[in-house]
């Protein structure tokens, strides 16, 4: 049974966009969230979009009338969704969409091209930034594909959708007679409005770390990557634009006191790289209390985890870090451009845990030249770092990634299995689907799937509230505060 499709009451009649996190089949995806959980009461990737979130803020600092449908989230099917669109008639419906997300993207633009042809349709997201034409010739239910960041864009946008020859003219937009293009990314991020959680009926988003609070928001405060990893499509870009502290505390505030929130997850690609940047902001949390009203965490290299920094992070709030270690090689982290080290692993798990700060991390199988022999020694490497929680991804070659590109030319053996974007980044939900997307010469599809079910059996899932009482006993016989 689906939930309201409308849950924060509001008058859509007149409505200008509907933004849409698409699905064909709910039940499936909510099942899939379901397996994905360390533990039954602890969410993950369970988390409201802030992508979605900056674009409704962003129309209606427009004037514009926005509503965000969440399929799975919100359980509704897409008959129902289709009603809803024939119904209401919005000028543009958007898809905010992953590569395992567009085909199902496609499908319903199409379906709403039958309902209501009058309605303009678009895609953003990583998938469609990768590979904007090839999008637009597979899905000819989508009129348009931005790429990019399109905040800035939206009014613009607006005022061609009557006359769709005029979009062409549009930096970040590509259509069918788009010659070039390049994506648009936002320098001034400053500028732009903070996410509408007004708009979310936030109690259907429980979270994406096991925060143990009644409410966890998420939080960006950069945009883009500087690094190169080759498994990576760097859907913002590869400059980054930093916000500045001012801003960050502002929202960090309007979350408290508008929303109730108790805990952050910040979702930078790296959150911590700026070091005066991040000493500033670090001593603001501590300086305006901001540590002792919220708890938060984040994902960061090992080669930036030193001691006195976990321990500055430690005392602005911070309770649990990713880490992600993709590979116990050091000459396959040197081919996959990771730029760090398997002894920087052990050195920042070993500063966040002497910290008092919960470690998590992942390795990826079947990286460019991975051979059997590299994954047992993440597996016993990852038993070693005594990890609260640790993934082992299957590798994909993402659109828009070096790896693809690599995988295409058949370097380091590899082979691309698939080209069916469903299985792109889909978690099994049982033992007979079967996702071949990418193997090797020294690493068929079938081994990489064996591997991973080892790794698992060898890594059980642990108790958080336990994990985190014998790290504190361990921190005690160590003899830390």
């Amino acid at each position: 049974m689906m939930h309201d499709i409308n849950p924060i009451k509001q008058d859509l009649t007149g409505l200008d966009m509907l933004l849409i996190n698409p699905s064909t089949d709910f039940e499936a995806e909510i099942l899939q969230k379901r397996t994905m959980r360390i533990e039954k009461d602890v969410p993950n990737q369970e988390t409201p979009p802030s992508n979605i979130g900056y674009l409704m803020a962003a129309a209606k600092k427009e004037g514009l009338k926005v509503k965000f449908v969440d399929m799975v989230v919100d359980s509704v099917s897409v008959d129902e969704l289709l009603r809803f669109v024939a119904d209401l008639k919005p000028s543009l419906v958007g898809f905010s969409a992953f590569t395992k997300q567009i085909c199902a993207a496609g499908q319903i633009a199409a379906q709403i091209k039958q309902a209501a042809p009058s309605v303009m349709t678009c895609v953003g997201g990583c998938h469609a930034i990768a590979m904007p034409k090839a999008t637009l010739e597979e899905f000819p239910g989508i009129d348009f594909v931005f790429a990019g960041e399109a905040e800035t864009q939206l009014p613009h946008i607006f005022n061609c959708l009557q006359k769709p020859r005029e979009l062409v003219k549009l930096h970040g937009v590509v259509t069918r007679d788009t010659a070039d293009f390049s994506p648009l990314y936002i320098d001034d991020l400053d500028n732009l409005p903070f996410p509408a959680w007004e708009d979310f009926d936030l109690t259907r988003y429980p979270g994406n770390l096991p925060h143990r609070t009644n409410r966890e928001l998420p939080m960006i405060t950069t945009r883009g990557c500087p690094y190169k990893c080759s498994f990576c499509c760097r859907s913002n870009g590869d400059r980054i634009r930093y916000r500045s502290v001012n801003s960050v505390i502002s929202e960090i505030k309007r979350n408290i006191e508008d929303f109730g929130c108790e805990a952050i997850v910040f979702n930078d690609e790296n959150f911590i790289l700026d070091k005066k940047r991040t000493d500033y902001l670090f001593s603001e949390f501590k300086r305006q209390g901001i540590n002792r009203k919220i708890k938060w965490g984040c994902s960061m290299r090992v080669d930036n985890a030193t001691p006195a920094l976990m321990q500055k992070m430690k005392e602005a709030g911070c309770f649990y870090v990713f880490f992600g270690f993709e590979s116990a090689n050091d000459d396959t982290l040197i081919r996959i451009q990771k730029r760090t080290a398997v002894a920087q692993m052990l050195q920042a798990v070993n500063a966040a845990k002497r910290a008092g700060i919960v470690p998590v991390g992942s390795f990826i199988i079947g990286l460019p030249g991975d051979t059997k022999e590299d994954i047992y020694k993440a597996i016993a490497l990852g038993k070693e770092l005594d990890l609260y929680s640790i993934t082992f991804p299957i590798a994909v070659p993402y659109p828009g990634t070096a790896l693809r590109e690599q995988a295409l030319k058949h370097m380091y053996g590899m082979r691309v299995l698939s080209n069916n974007w469903e299985y792109y980044g889909r978690k099994a939900v049982n033992s007979k689907e079967d996702f071949e997307i990418l193997e090797s010469d020294d690493m068929p599809a079938k081994m990489r799937k064996e591997l991973q079910d080892l790794a698992y059996a060898t890594h059980p899932k642990k108790i958080f509230d336990e994990y985190v009482k014998r790290l504190n006993e361990w921190r005690s016989s160590q003899g830390l505060p």
